[in-house]
């Protein structure tokens, strides 16, 4: 008879075991979870500040270009583009060795 008593008593703490280490492990998982949900905060709180700063350099919705004409805005990618092509060609024109130079 005592026997069955000890089956019993073995059954319930290999199953309290059991269940601890789920618990622990859980308990480690939610500790986890809220060091990434603070780290996920502090670059939420980074984005939003950036997010500041550009809302204040733009007025309106109508300054985005999104809203923007179509060929307005392809003019001013083109000039754009344009200027940047000009100036690389001077800085390429003034880091050449004076034997590779233009002479008019």
């Amino acid at each position: 008879m005592w026997w069955w008593v000890m089956i019993w008593v073995v059954l319930l703490v290999a199953s309290g075991f059991y269940v601890g280490v789920k618990v622990w492990g859980l308990w480690g998982q939610t500790r986890e979870l809220g060091s990434e949900l603070a780290v996920a905060q502090e670059r939420l709180d980074e984005v939003q500040g950036q997010l500041e700063l550009l809302g204040e350099r733009i007025g309106s919705p109508d300054e985005l270009a999104v809203f923007a004409d179509p060929a307005t805005a392809r003019r001013e990618r083109d000039r754009a583009r344009a200027e940047g092509r000009r100036a690389r060609q001077q800085r390429r024109a003034a880091s050449r060795p004076a034997r590779a130079k233009h002479v008019d």
